[in-house]
């Protein structure tokens, strides 16, 4: 029907087949590979807090995936109680950096390691991956751009190890040059980057269970830690 220069169309649709698409549910153990293995208690959390997150048609038995099985296994090296910090006030008030790396598998563009940039407030986690240590610095300095741009906010602290890709007279001139404070933990004591080694084991777990539950080529481990990431990113912080 015509009115005036818009054609009015009078749409017909399966109410039941819309009613069976909103109550869909999926097996448990679909719903726990797409959202990266996290134990159930975390899709729980996330079920009361997010809107438009799948149900699941039963509920998790006592089974032990083999995918979750090889990508979490691991040598526990230091604490598991982190030293206790207090939370920063704001976004970008301090960021937690960590280098993972380097990996046994050399990605199609060459790159063998991963750095991170973790805001201490917000929690929100930002991979970018590198051929060497060495360009530490470059991605620190896209990330501020980014986030800065981002948010209207500038980074006050980071807070790294002791390795020589932050310690480098490069990088302390470019934090001096910006106004960044850098506090750098002690020599074998991860735990006082405990938020930065944690979701470095998140991400390290969390990206092997993918590629191994279906097999995927380990080449292609900086697409799983994205996922792994972006994952993290929407799911509930602890």
């Amino acid at each position: 029907k015509r009115c005036g220069s818009v054609y009015k169309l009078k749409s017909v649709g399966d109410e039941v087949c819309h009613a069976a698409t909103t109550s869909r549910k999926e097996p448990w153990a679909v719903v726990h590979a797409c959202l990266g293995h996290i134990p159930f208690k975390r899709y729980e959390q996330l079920m009361t807090t997010a809107d438009g997150v799948p149900r699941v048609a039963d509920a998790p038995i006592d089974h032990v995936y083999a995918g979750c099985c090889m990508g979490k296994m691991r040598e526990d090296n230091f604490s598991r109680s982190p030293e206790k910090t207090i939370k920063s006030a704001g976004v970008l008030d301090l960021i937690n950096s960590d280098v993972m790396g380097p990996m046994q598998t050399k990605t199609p563009g060459g790159c063998t390691y991963a750095v991170m940039f973790i805001d201490d407030f917000s929690r929100h986690v930002t991979v970018y991956f590198m051929k060497k240590k060495a360009e530490v610095l470059e991605k620190l300095k896209m990330f501020k751009t980014d986030m800065e741009n981002a948010t209207g906010r500038k980074i006050k602290r980071i807070r790294s190890g002791n390795g020589g890709e932050y310690t480098g007279r490069l990088f302390k001139e470019y934090l001096s040059k910006q106004g960044i404070r850098h506090e750098k933990t002690l020599p074998y004591t991860p735990q006082q980057n405990g938020l930065a080694e944690r979701t470095n084991r998140s991400l390290v777990e969390m990206a092997p269970c993918m590629l191994y539950s279906e097999p995927i080529d380990k080449k292609w481990w900086v697409e799983a830690i994205n996922t792994s990431a972006w994952i993290i990113n929407r799911i509930p912080n602890t």
